[in-house]
């Protein structure tokens, strides 16, 4: 695969990594158009499972800020080149990766009885330029990067539109009104080659309380066994990437970035039965729920463990 930072790419390009995911933080958080989480028009919700929409161009977002009809800021994890070959990527390739974050938005509502997730907002996003710190940032595409994000070179479009093209593979593993997984296939650093791997966030809704709880998941791979970890949300983090070069006579002519791990949190095993529902396709609402279920178990675990180190001697 050919990708370039300063450089040129070809439509095998694999995007650094996709995050993805998604949770919710506490209700009330958002600040969109509605002032936090909102109200259902109508009972529907109630048995209406969320959908994942790609955010358009030109929504902007702060940390503390979410745009209207938007209910939370769940993710924005900006890469930065750490590991491999970077003596053989330019100072630019340095500044596009940081230029250029994974986001996600959540809305989340009541209806007369319970929380809900209702949708998944994904996109690509670009530092608001002008503004200071608190200019936030904007959703930018190829081919509509709008004036609030600055000058984009052709280059830097190049691999705009290739992370676009990764991130657009994102799809909803499972759902149920009060829980999701996102499968993110995401170019990874398995051993010392990139691999393509399934990566998924899964997202949980107390229905009473409308707290989020948020699960990072790799699969098992080779002889490496499947990893899980719970996460803050929103998570605002940075994503390690490993740079891998090939030469010709000497002359670096392609490269690929591949996620080093996913985001650190608190760890988890993976049950044997989960493990195997993850690696299936899209899962019916059934199984869902029995997904569902299990990642409950496992909230519950870490909600336990927090409280053993909250009141030591106990």
């Amino acid at each position: 695969m050919m990708q370039t930072w300063g450089l040129v790419t070809s439509s095998r390009f694999r995007w650094w990594s996709t995050l993805v995911l998604l949770a919710v933080a506490s209700p009330g958080a958002g600040e969109g158009g509605r002032g936090g989480v909102g109200q259902s028009s109508t009972g529907a919700a109630a048995t209406s499972v969320p959908r994942l929409e790609h955010l358009p161009a030109g929504t902007v977002f702060r940390t503390d800020r979410t745009p209207a009809g938007w209910s939370h800021l769940v993710l924005k994890s900006t890469p930065v080149l750490t590991s491999g070959d970077l003596g053989a990527v330019s100072d630019a390739a340095h500044v596009t990766a940081r230029r250029i974050r994974v986001s996600i938005l959540a809305d989340v509502g009541r209806d007369a009885n319970a929380y809900r997730l209702r949708r998944i907002g994904v996109g690509l996003a670009a530092p608001v330029v002008g503004r200071g710190e608190d200019g936030g940032d904007v959703i930018v595409e190829a081919t509509n990067v709008g004036d609030s994000s600055g000058e984009w070179s052709a280059k830097e479009r190049i691999i705009l539109a290739a992370g676009s093209r990764e991130l657009s593979r994102a799809s909803l593993a499972a759902a149920t009104p009060t829980f999701a997984i996102v499968r993110t296939p995401t170019t990874c650093l398995v051993g010392a080659e990139h691999e393509t791997v399934d990566v998924m966030y899964a997202v949980l809704v107390e229905p009473d309380s409308g707290r989020v709880r948020l699960f990072a998941c790799k699969p098992a791979k080779d002889d490496r066994p499947a990893v899980v970890r719970e996460l803050d949300a929103p998570a605002v983090v940075e994503s390690p990437l490993h740079v891998k070069a090939k030469s010709f006579a000497g002359i670096p002519v392609s490269w690929s970035f591949a996620m080093i791990d996913i985001p650190p949190g608190v760890e988890r095993p993976l049950p044997a039965d989960l493990a195997r529902l993850l690696a299936s396709g899209t899962m019916p609402l059934a199984e869902a729920r029995t997904i569902e279920a299990a990642f409950r178990a496992l909230a519950a675990s870490t909600a336990r463990e927090s409280a053993r180190v909250q009141t030591p001697g106990r």
